[in-house]
């Protein structure tokens, strides 16, 4: 469904999503790189084509390193070699038996509702693979978030060249505090490409010690494990911290 977002009265959203897991079961997992070829954006390859033609930048997948494993939770062996079809073409791949994949994303209004997420995942069909959907597990949250528009324009008023502030999120779990980065991350630099504009986006938690302490120090505040720093600079040359 289209997320719902909510001004709160200093001038933050709330911005209603959608949350979902799916655990895929393959009786034959090829390296097709329908799923495995830039692996970040397999879930909205999956689910847009040929079946959604809006707002495609608004299926965020959390999980972008996608790892097959086997009933205990290990790295399946490989159980041999066969011929598959792919785009029309006969290929010769490795491929794993009874292999698991998981994966997790968010979706910020898409258009697609939870009965289509679900429909779509029950089609038990990648390609050419078949596969059996042994879990689908879906979430609606509200997530407070500063509003885009407001906080780029904040952005660029401020940079000469650069300018850099921190934002405060709200406490999350680690794979829905993600999804909300990038998709702060997503609007930010739809608006900054416009005009020839770099965002980048450093989160704290992730930032070594001594980076997250001379950020402090420049911001003059301590940051949590919610904090990230926006930084816009001009594009000619990505921000170094």
């Amino acid at each position: 469904m289209f997320s719902k977002i909510h001004r709160l009265a200093d001038g933050n959203l709330v911005v209603e999503s959608d949350f979902y897991s799916v655990r895929l079961r393959f009786k034959r997992l090829f390296a097709d790189p329908a799923i495995f070829e830039d692996q970040k954006n397999a879930v909205r390859r999956f689910l847009i084509s040929p079946h959604l033609a809006s707002n495609q930048v608004a299926i965020y997948q959390i999980t972008d390193d996608i790892s097959p494993s086997d009933n205990v939770g290990k790295s399946p062996d490989i159980a041999g070699t066969a011929r598959y079809i792919h785009r029309g073409r006969v290929v010769c791949s490795e491929y794993l038996e009874n292999a698991n994949v998981t994966l997790e994303y968010a979706d910020f209004g898409s258009g697609l509702s939870p009965d289509d997420h679900q429909g779509l995942w029950k089609r038990q069909k990648w390609g050419r693979m078949n596969f059996h959907l042994e879990e689908f597990h879906h979430e609606h949250l509200k997530i407070e978030i500063p509003a885009v528009p407001e906080l780029y324009e904040m952005l660029r008023s401020r940079a000469d060249p650069t300018t850099l502030v921190d934002v405060e999120l709200p406490e999350l779990s680690d794979n829905f505090f993600r999804s909300a980065v990038g998709y702060l991350e997503i609007r930010l630099k739809q608006l900054a490409e416009l005009e020839h504009q770099m965002i980048d986006i450093y989160v704290a938690r992730d930032l070594l010690p001594e980076e997250r302490a001379a950020l402090e120090k420049r911001l003059t505040r301590p940051s949590t494990q919610s904090t990230i720093y926006i930084m816009l600079s001009k594009a000619e040359g990505t921000a170094q911290l």
